[in-house]
C-alpha cells in the first residue's frame, strides 16, 4: 500500500498492473480491500487498477467532524494527480458511487467512463438523512462492531449470509477495522451531500449501472432510476447478490463490467453478457 500526503491527511491506495487506469472507490463501512476479487480480474484484461481508501477509512486518516463528499472526491483526484493519470475509468460502489458523481460534477474531464454499483444520485429523504446523523452519533458512542453485526444481514443477501462464509468474514473484517470517529465523520458528510441528479442527467460518457437483485436498499428500483437519468446508460441487475455484488458474486460482477469495458476499449476481452435483467 502507498500513502499519499494530502490536504486531508494521508490517503492510502494500491496500484496494480499497467495500461489504461481503472480506479475503484469503495463505500461505507468498507475500505479498498472490498475490491480484492476484482484486482487480478481487471489487471488480466490490460488495466492499471488503483484502489483508493476514502478519507476516514483504511489507510486514509482524517480529523474528526464532517468529511464532505467534496473532500472525498478531491482525495481521489489527488491520487490521480500523484500517479500522473489525466483520465480514468471509475467504478464507485454505494457511497463511492456518489464520490464518483461528485468528481464528475467538478472535474468531468478526468473521467472517461463510469460504473455505478448499488448507488443513486438523488437526495435522501429528511428521515433518511436524520437517520444517518443519528447513526454517526451512535458509532462514536458505541464503536463500530455493534452496528457492523446489524449491518451484515442488510448489506449481504440472505444466501450470502447462509452459504458464503468467506464473504461474511471479509465484510466483517473490514467493518470491524473502521475507526468509529472517522467513520462517523464520513457518514455525516454523506448525509449532507449534494443532489447529483442534474450531474447524472448531463453525463456524456459511457456508463454502466448495476445492482444486486437481493439488495434490500435498492431491489433494482434505484438502479432503474439512476440508469434512467443518464443518457444511454447500460443497466444490469445481478442475481443472487445483495448490496455488495462485487464481493458476493464476483464472477458475474466482473463479467458484466469486463463486457462494458470491452465495449469502450477494443483491447479488452469480450464475454458475451447481454446486460439483461437477472
Amino acid at each position: 500500500m502507498s500513502i499519499l500526503a494530502t490536504e486531508f491527511g494521508p490517503v492510502g491506495y494500491t496500484d496494480h498492473g499497467t495500461g489504461p487506469a481503472l480506479v475503484l472507490v469503495h463505500g461505507f463501512l468498507f475500505d479498498k480491500r472490498m475490491w480484492q476479487p476484482q484486482i487480478d480480474s481487471f489487471v488480466a484484461i490490460g488495466y492499471r487498477v488503483i484502489c483508493v481508501d476514502l478519507v476516514g477509512f483504511g489507510g486514509s486518516a482524517a480529523a474528526c467532524g464532517v468529511i464532505t463528499m467534496a473532500a472525498q472526491s478531491r482525495a481521489v483526484l489527488a491520487v490521480l494527480d500523484d500517479r500522473g493519470i489525466d483520465e480514468a475509468v471509475l467504478i464507485g460502489y454505494s457511497m463511492g458511487g456518489q464520490v464518483v458523481l461528485d468528481l464528475l460534477d467538478r472535474h468531468p474531464e478526468r473521467v472517461s467512463a463510469a460504473v455505478f454499483s448499488d448507488t443513486f444520485a438523488g437526495l435522501d429523504t429528511p428521515g433518511a438523512g436524520a437517520s444517518r446523523l443519528a447513526l454517526a452519533d451512535r458509532l462514536e458512542a458505541e464503536g463500530v462492531h455493534v452496528y457492523a453485526e446489524e449491518f451484515l444481514p442488510l448489506v449481504l443477501s440472505e444466501r450470502s449470509v447462509r452459504e458464503r462464509p468467506a464473504v461474511v468474514a471479509h465484510a466483517r473484517e473490514m467493518m470491524a477495522a473502521a475507526h468509529p470517529v472517522t467513520a462517523a465523520a464520513a457518514l455525516r458528510g454523506r448525509a449532507a451531500r449534494p443532489d447529483y441528479t442534474e450531474t447524472a442527467r448531463g453525463l456524456d460518457i459511457p456508463v454502466l449501472v448495476l445492482a444486486g437483485a437481493e439488495d434490500v436498499f435498492d431491489r433494482g428500483v434505484l438502479a432503474d432510476e439512476l440508469a434512467g437519468l443518464i443518457p444511454d446508460a447500460r443497466l444490469a441487475i445481478l442475481p443472487e447478490a445483495g448490496h455488495t455484488p462485487s464481493m458476493e458474486t464476483p464472477g458475474a460482477f466482473d463479467t458484466v463490467v469486463q463486457d462494458f469495458l470491452a465495449s469502450i476499449s477494443p483491447g479488452t476481452q469480450q464475454h458475451g453478457h447481454d446486460f439483461a435483467r437477472g
